[in-house]
């Protein structure tokens, strides 16, 4: 929740895996052989040749692409690993604000100016939401809105939005330092040792979100938390980390190889039927409670306010238009839920990492939260103190806007238009890229006397400075009427975790070769450090 990352509403992020890395994706429970996708592949290409063209389209400005690998072979995302943030930003330096880009056979338009970006997001009825995100996601959750435009999409956000106000969030804060304190003793009981170097932050943190998501939005423990490394322990759980990363997987891949591999990958096909009948079950077991209880639970718990919408006659709902349809049926409930879990798995534990990451690294910045915190010398944390934090604020504020964990947010147009700013021509159907990292990095929006190269939370620290109004530092979660749904809880649960982090543990760099700044080479939903290695020393005043 783009934090939640992907975007709930649209794919906040878009971090494309290459192609020749998608198609050689192998699991050890697929029952089908790398070769034979390859195979499966290269057939349909060939025998689209007549319609697939490898050249540049229009008069917008790029590198020609090559055969079946676009720009990535040329620009070293194949085979050298080069990050795709810094290839986008180095084709901004070169061809300007709007170019195109060729993820192996798609084109994109690539737009890195901010008032271009403001008229994209304001003119939703010529801005959709991707159709190659739709197509890769319709064959794991059709019925969410992911997938979902025009009247199904209002009927499905009418009710999805509001479990995700300010109002609804803030009422999970214990359940989120109860989460992040599990994580703590988990680190003083196995290994208190201050020079012993963390090399699995990021699969801790993803079984720490997890955990936490769960709980909030099915009032549920998936035990993640309670014994480190036993998934199996919880069948539900060890389902729900098969079914997340295979889509992680998938969400890599070209659309047609992505669906084959989901066929063939029975692996996938038990735990999402698993995942499945745990949902339902849940759903029942909401049915089960009197009307009071249902009413007193809506407070607390996503679901069962989700599960409030249920249609009491589904053959009725179904025979109506879409336009006259309300509530959501039992299938869409399930997608929903499931989307919730996919939205913000990855992006969430990417923020959290390069929290802790940027932390180690930048030793004077963690100093000055600590103090922050340390005024209120407490044990455990309210909504009001949460808010009254400014520096860490400002310190999360900046971090989105260094390393946001996705790099764009996808549109497909639905007419021609032009951008008013760059004055590019689009047309009707072209995937256009909105560049978040180009334009946290663009010096012409971050004009202040520190590099927008370099991590600096004090650019946010004095209100009226440009920074604080600079309406490219707001679109970490997209824009628009399919930005992130669930960016306040993201915003909410990261700072929560941060601050008790914070008030508990001092994070140290394990050094260069083990924590390395640099991004991923091998994004999958959302971008990482390329190397996370960190000491954790807890605090002289800190009890269990």
């Amino acid at each position: 929740m783009g934090a939640f990352s992907v975007n709930v509403s649209g794919p906040t992020s878009v971090a494309f895996q290459s192609v020749t890395t998608a198609i050689t994706t192998t699991t050890t429970a697929s029952t089908c052989s790398s070769s034979a996708i390859i195979s499966c592949y290269l057939n349909a290409l060939t025998n689209n040749s007549s319609t697939v063209y490898f050249t540049l389209h229009g008069s917008l400005p790029g590198m020609a692409p090559q055969f079946l690998f676009g720009n990535l072979l040329q620009t070293g995302v194949i085979w050298r690993g080069e990050p795709l943030p810094n290839v986008l930003r180095q084709f901004r330096d070169k061809f300007g604000d709007v170019f195109q880009f060729w993820f192996g056979p798609a084109r994109m338009v690539v737009v890195s100016c901010l008032e271009d970006v403001q008229h994209i997001f304001s003119h939703r009825h010529i801005y959709e939401q991707a159709d190659v995100f739709d197509e890769k996601m319709k064959s794991i959750v059709p019925n969410s809105i992911f997938c979902l435009t025009g009247s199904k999409y209002k009927r499905h956000t009418t009710i999805t939005h509001p479990l995700f106000r300010r109002g609804k969030i803030v009422n999970h804060l214990d359940t989120i330092i109860n989460c992040t304190d599990k994580l703590l003793t988990r680190w003083r009981t196995n290994n208190d040792d201050p020079n012993y170097i963390h090399l699995n932050m990021f699969e801790q943190l993803q079984q720490l979100v997890l955990e936490t998501f769960s709980l909030i939005f099915f009032d549920y423990s998936l035990q993640t938390m309670d014994n480190q490394g036993d998934r199996n322990r919880n069948e539900f759980a060890h389902a729900i980390y098969t079914v997340l990363n295979t889509i992680i997987t998938v969400i890599k891949m070209p659309t047609f190889i992505g669906r084959l591999y989901l066929l063939l990958n029975l692996k996938y096909r038990r735990s999402r039927d698993l995942v499945n009948q745990h949902l339902y079950r849940m759903i029942e077991q909401e049915l089960q409670e009197t009307p009071m209880m249902r009413a007193e639970r809506k407070k607390l718990s996503l679901i069962a306010s989700l599960i409030a919408s249920l249609q009491q006659d589904e053959k009725l709902e179904a025979s109506k238009t879409e336009e006259d349809k309300k509530g959501l049926s039992r299938a869409e409930v399930l997608d929903e839920m499931l989307s919730f879990l996919i939205a913000g798995y990855s992006t969430t534990t990417a923020a959290l990492t390069w929290f802790i990451h940027l932390m180690s690294i930048h030793p004077e910045v963690q100093n000055k939260v600590k103090k922050e915190l340390a005024q209120y010398n407490m044990q455990s944390l309210s909504v009001e103190q949460l808010d009254s934090f400014t520096y860490l604020d400002c310190v999360l504020r900046e971090m989105f806007r260094f390393v946001p964990p996705g790099f764009g947010t996808l549109r497909t147009l639905t007419v021609d238009d032009r951008l008013p700013s760059t004055g590019a021509e689009l047309r009707k159907g072209d995937l256009v890229l909105i560049g978040i990292h180009n334009m946290g990095r663009d010096r012409r929006y971050w004009s202040g006397p520190v590099d927008p190269d370099q991590f600096y939370p004090e650019r946010f620290l004095v209100e009226g400075n440009d920074a604080n109004n600079n309406k490219a530092a707001s679109i970490s979660f997209g824009g628009g009427h399919r930005q992130c749904i669930g960016q306040d809880l993201a915003r909410f649960e990261v700072k929560a975790i941060c601050a008790r982090l914070m008030q508990r543990v001092t994070f140290g760099d394990g050094g260069p070769e083990v924590n390395s700044g640099e991004y991923a080479g091998d994004e999958g939903d959302a971008v990482t450090p390329k190397r996370m290695g960190v000491t954790i020393t807890f605090d002289p005043d800190y009890s269990t």
